[in-house]
């Protein structure tokens, strides 16, 4: 059969005219407008449909005609239309398997009891309990302690005079990012004093081999820089611009470590800085859990308060820097009294002369001490002898005789946490003056009351390059440290100043002292035991 075209005819309107066109016999159209949109004649795959309704190309049926749509009946029951609903996806992350684990670890060890058979699983599991529930007690504990603990207000190391004027100031947290660009060579100007030879049993000393500490009866010279008849030479031939010690020098290094407070004297005259220590202050005493945890009391006539505890410290050093060398001796040099003392009970010292180009006209000329020197694979080694002290296990976290040789690394980080300061201060001190070992000796009371006898229960040998990185020290930061202090100083007009550690803040100032102010012949006595 044949398919005849219907007639068209033209029209200015939309849509056949009513009038040329039996109503009857025209095919069924669906009446549209401009704003309409087509519906479809017809829809086989009737999934599709649900598929796609709804989203953003057929949002619901407005505009739309729904002639050509088709749409089951209810009463053919023969047709349904298919569920494309999305089954529910299972949760699978972190929290859903760890409460499935402890699911199942529940249930087995719920049936592993009820069968009367506990099992090796069943005792891991109780104990894994127990674990967690010490866990919590610990860390409620610590907080509870943490927010009863007291704040301890510090007593600075110099008492500021009201005429004294703030010249600078500067933050120390600003100074932890500071990087030298490039490290300053050093120049061997001077090396004098003489060398103990170090007594290698004191390697092999252990808590149950322990060794008494011996009061030593040396006499230790210790002049300031201005007192010293070398460095005075080095001055009159204009060797450097910053003249200083290595103990003033590493605390400017390390002063963002330091809680204490300290000061110095800084002298500039005619764009030249020296630096000096105060003849009645305590810049020579060491500091002791001055970065720990729980701060330690500044009441003076406690001996486990600052001050007791600095001076013990000192001590204990002194001592065992002198009993752990034989009597054999070594020159260092072609003068070995090179103070003047002529005094023949002086602690024998090794010193060196540096002199190091920092940049932008800065060159630091410093003394550097070595306490000894030992045979290491048929080589010389240069040493730096120092001495950690043990006051109370229950306050400092560590005992040493019960740890030092089962958890030696579990004593070294308490070591670390409770005194940051003083160990970057020996590191930075055995790095300038090039020792080739440092030797720690680990030093305990006989009794936690008694601060006046002590007994040696171990000693450690650290190259000081090594130990830097477990400290995280960094030459770069010492030295950006330094220059950045220096060119404060060096923007001072000449004079005398005093250079300050807030003891309760990280803040370093320079104020403005009288010409004659700390004026005293200190450096000229020796520094005697006291018994």
């Amino acid at each position: 059969m044949g398919f005849k075209v219907p007639e068209c005819v033209e029209t200015d309107a939309w849509g056949p005219p009513v009038d040329s066109v039996d109503a009857d016999r025209a095919l069924t159209y669906a009446p549209f407008t401009r704003s309409d949109k087509f519906g479809r004649a017809a829809d086989w795959n009737m999934t599709g449909y649900a598929k796609y309704a709804g989203n953003r190309y057929n949002a619901g049926q407005g505009g739309v005609s729904t002639v050509f749509n088709f749409f089951a009946n209810d009463e053919e029951d023969s047709f349904s239309l298919v569920d494309n609903t999305p089954a529910p996806r299972q949760r699978y992350g972190a929290r859903g398997k760890f409460q499935n684990r402890n699911f199942q670890r529940r249930n087995w060890n719920q049936a592993t009891v009820e069968g009367g058979d506990m099992g090796k699983g069943a005792e891991r599991e109780r104990a894994r309990q127990q674990r967690m529930q010490s866990k919590k007690q610990q860390q409620w504990n610590t907080w509870a302690h943490n927010r009863n603990r007291e704040t301890v207000t510090y007593s600075g190391s110099v008492d500021i005079r009201p005429d004294w004027d703030v010249a600078e100031q500067i933050n120390l947290v600003q100074l932890t990012k500071l990087q030298a660009q490039t490290l300053p060579p050093h120049e061997e100007l001077v090396q004098c004093g003489a060398l103990g030879v170090f007594d290698k049993t004191y390697d092999r000393v252990t808590p149950k081999l322990d060794r008494d500490l011996q009061k030593s009866k040396k006499k230790s010279y210790n002049p300031t820089t201005s007192d010293d008849p070398v460095m005075a030479t080095l001055m009159e031939k204009n060797a450097g611009t910053v003249y200083a010690t290595d103990a003033m020098v590493s605390a400017v290094m390390c002063a963002a470590r330091s809680v204490y407070g300290w000061d110095l004297i800084v002298t500039k005259k005619d764009g030249v800085l020296v630096m000096d220590k105060r003849p009645e202050g305590s810049f020579d005493l060491l500091t002791v859990s001055e970065t720990a945890q729980d701060p330690i009391t500044d009441d003076k006539e406690n001996i486990n308060g600052v001050h007791k505890l600095s001076e013990e410290s000192t001590a204990c050093n002194f001592d065992y820097a002198q009993q752990v060398l034989t009597e054999e001796c070594e020159n260092f040099g072609a003068d070995a009294d090179p103070f003047g003392t002529g005094d023949a009970n002086a602690a024998k010292v090794g010193y060196r002369y540096r002199k190091w180009d920092v940049g932008g006209g800065v060159v630091l000329v410093s003394r550097h001490e070595l306490n000894g020197v030992t045979d290491s694979k048929g080589a010389k080694a240069l040493l730096s002898i120092k001495t950690l002290n043990e006051f109370d296990s229950k306050i400092a976290g560590v005992d040493y005789r019960k740890q030092i040789e089962t958890q030696r690394g579990a004593v070294i980080a308490t070591e670390l946490k409770n005194n940051a300061n003083k160990l970057a201060k020996w590191t930075c001190e055995a790095l300038l003056a090039g020792a080739d070992q440092l030797k720690l000796g680990f030093v305990s009371r006989t009794h936690p009351k008694d601060p006046n006898n002590h007994a040696i229960v171990n000693t450690q040998t650290y190259k000081p390059k090594d130990f830097a990185q477990q400290i995280n020290l960094t030459e770069g930061n010492m030295w950006g440290v330094f220059k950045s202090v220096v060119d404060m100083c060096m923007k001072m007009e000449d004079g005398k100043y005093l250079l300050v550690k807030d003891a309760n803040k990280p803040i370093l100032r320079t104020y403005v002292v009288g010409a004659d102010d700390f004026n005293d012949d200190y450096a000229s006595e020796p520094i005697e035991r006291k018994d």
